[in-house]
């Protein structure tokens, strides 16, 4: 069950697509800037925009016996010393198999592999659960609440922002 990265590219969109079958599940996963139906414009041109030896954002596959099982991207900002996650997915099936604390294990020591980095944070909407439960269980803090950021049908979301500091994880990698 080892988990590993590979750089997302065009020959991974087809099956990432095939993960979200709704506009709010499109929504959820990747705000409001992407639209329903995916489409596979805006994901290649995000892959040849951040290409090279020093991205400000990497996009990344995660691999499981040779078939793609999750997708995360993440921006950095070496200015303020962070690193903002973000379109992190899990293929459909492998929901509730215990597959997102290796997830976020992984995702975490990706983005904390730069010395320089302090913070990782995100951002997520209130009525994902399943996702707000995971990063706390990896150790994410909730910092505070954007109210009523997202409107999707008859409701408008709140936005959760929530970060882990390095002391943190290096404490809580300690343990384990």
């Amino acid at each position: 069950m080892m988990l590993q990265l590979e750089p997302f590219r065009k020959r991974h969109i087809p099956e990432l697509f095939k993960w979200f079958s709704s506009e709010r599940d499109v929504l959820i996963w990747g705000g409001a800037a992407l639209s329903w139906p995916l489409k596979r414009r805006p994901f290649i041109d995000l892959i040849k925009r951040h290409r090279g030896t020093n991205p400000d954002r990497e996009i990344w596959a995660v691999i499981r016996d040779g078939d793609m099982v999750g997708h995360f991207q993440i921006g950095f900002n070496r200015r303020l010393k962070t690193a903002a996650l973000g379109r992190i997915a899990l293929a459909p099936h492998l929901r509730g198999q215990g597959l997102s604390a290796p997830l976020l294990v992984l995702i975490l020591e990706t983005a904390f592999q730069r010395a320089w980095v302090h913070r990782v944070d995100l951002m997520v909407y209130a009525p994902n659960a399943p996702a707000i439960s995971a990063y706390q269980r990896a150790g994410f803090v909730l910092e505070g609440t954007r109210r009523q950021t997202t409107p999707y049908g008859d409701e408008i979301w709140d936005t959760h922002i929530m970060s882990i500091l390095r002391p943190e994880f290096d404490k809580r990698t300690e343990r384990e």
